[in-house]
């Protein structure tokens, strides 16, 4: 009897640590996470690999410190492990190294293939828009040159991809400061030529059109002589746990520039991108690039109907209080103000033609003169366009952004390796192929790309734009021969 209380008792000891071990892991207040989440995140593998990128330092590293420490444990507690992990790397040689060969073959064909196509068999040419006096037109005139871009080409068959090099035509919006002297470029494919030019003129008949050297090809890099500063432009928000690009940014209809206002009503926000640009002392240069292919899938489209329906389901929820419990029931829908523009936004984007985006920018300043005031307006040269709370916002990422602490950068050595990694992007206008299809692209739509590079109307005056000083126009048809 005595024995049976000693071991309820013992019993119930072990319960209480049990229970109070637990109690650590498990949410008491609402805020703390149940077991398998504190395990994952302090002991499990990847939440440490993401620790570590977030941190700058390199994953690969940190996985080869992680792993040789293991190594020469697994040695010390079995000496055979050592040759034991050896003999099966060389045994299973045999069939590793023709898979490697295989694999890294086909990654390099296709480099070498496509940069032949894009380069030799398009012959790309750079054409430089140079604005009249006056434009009275809205960016829905360059809406409609966008859709030109939109071409479903070169890709009908696996030769046409894996041996020419095919690809879906691809073109590049520019815009550049040169010492504050502001250009407008498009980068297209020379067969294509005849088609952009048709295109602009057809909206803008007062424009120049003019076939120009390729200023970044023509730029020679030199860090004794130049510090720069490249970067992508991303989205972000503050409403999705997962940004996505279903939401847009805002964009010229959302500030009734698609209703031709009169000259004293017009506030167009594409004034102060070109303003910034326009800052820049003599010696300096911006380069900004937007980089667009046609979007022929339906994933996009999907996703944009469910994140439609999510919020509509979320506006016909409704909460009442039954017998002292929360009942959610489905009602008639009462969107709020934010839902009602988040789903207007996202219909009226899939009414329009959408294209594969990227977006990056480089600002060269000389050596030991970069300027943190222009520095910071460059990298946020879209915010005016931003609405991170309802929609999506467009913020720069990756490049020399991610160089915040000292460890991550041992004397320059990657910041001067990624501003000649950024320099041959540019040069490419590369983002959707080899070597440079490191990240996922943007889903834009014709709306907001025009929003982003358009002709700006006669009332946007920044003082770096150089116009054309008289109009041209046909001879009146009665004039005496």
């Amino acid at each position: 009897m005595a024995d049976e209380e000693k071991g309820n008792a013992l019993d119930a000891v072990l319960e209480s640590v049990a229970g109070g071990i637990e109690s650590l892991f498990e949410p008491s207040h609402g805020d703390k996470e149940g077991f398998e989440k504190f395990f994952h995140k302090w002991f499990g593998i990847e939440s440490w690999v993401k620790w570590v990128g977030d941190k700058g330092i390199s994953r690969g590293t940190f996985l080869i410190i992680l792993f040789i420490p293991l190594f020469l444990a697994g040695i010390r507690l079995m000496p055979e492990y050592g040759l034991l992990v050896f003999s099966w790397l060389f045994l299973s040689l045999p069939v590793l190294a023709p898979v490697g060969l295989v694999v890294g073959f086909w990654a390099a064909w296709h480099w070498y293939i496509q940069s032949y196509y894009v380069f030799t068999r398009t012959n790309p040419v750079l054409l430089e828009i140079k604005m009249p006096t006056e434009i009275s037109k809205s960016p829905r005139a360059m809406e409609q040159v966008i859709t030109s871009f939109w071409i479903r080409s070169g890709t009908t068959t696996e030769i046409d991809r894996n041996w020419y090099g095919g690809m879906n035509p691809y073109a590049s919006l520019e815009i550049c400061s040169f010492g504050g002297e502001i250009h407008f470029y498009i980068w297209v494919r020379k067969t294509y030529k005849n088609i952009i030019e048709a295109a602009m003129y057809s909206q803008y008949p007062e424009v120049e059109i003019v076939e120009v050297e390729d200023y970044a090809s023509k730029f020679e890099y030199d860090p004794a002589r130049y510090t720069c500063w490249g970067t992508d432009y991303v989205y972000q928000n503050y409403h999705q746990d997962k940004v996505t690009d279903v939401y847009p940014i805002k964009t010229y209809i959302d500030f009734e520039l698609d209703k031709d206002p009169k000259d004293e009503h017009l506030v167009d926000p594409y004034a102060s991108v070109l303003e910034v640009l326009s800052a820049l002392n003599k010696e300096e240069q911006v380069w900004i690039q937007i980089v667009i292919k046609g979007y022929f899938a339906k994933h996009w489209k999907k996703a944009v109907h469910d994140e439609v329906e999510a919020i509509r389901k979320a506006a016909s929820e409704q909460t009442d209080i039954v017998d002292g419990k929360k009942v959610t029931k489905i009602g008639f829908p009462r969107p709020t103000e934010e839902q009602k523009e988040q789903m207007a936004a996202m219909d009226r984007q899939l009414s329009k033609l959408i294209f594969d985006c990227g977006l990056r920018g480089i600002y060269i300043a000389p050596a030991g003169k970069m300027r943190s005031a222009e520095y910071s307006a460059f990298r946020w040269i879209w915010r005016p366009f931003n609405n991170p709370n309802y929609l999506n916002a467009l913020r720069p990422s990756r490049g020399h952004n991610d160089f915040d602490y000292l460890w991550q950068d041992w004397n320059g050595v990657r910041y001067n390796l990624w501003t000649r990694r950024y320099f041959d992007m540019y040069r490419r206008r590369q983002f959707f192929h080899t070597p440079w299809n490191i990240v996922e692209p943007i889903h834009m739509s014709t709306e907001i790309l025009a929003t982003l590079w358009h002709p700006p109307a006669t009332p946007t005056k920044p003082p770096g734009l150089q116009r054309i000083p008289v109009a041209k126009s046909e001879a009146p048809p009665n004039l005496p021969m």
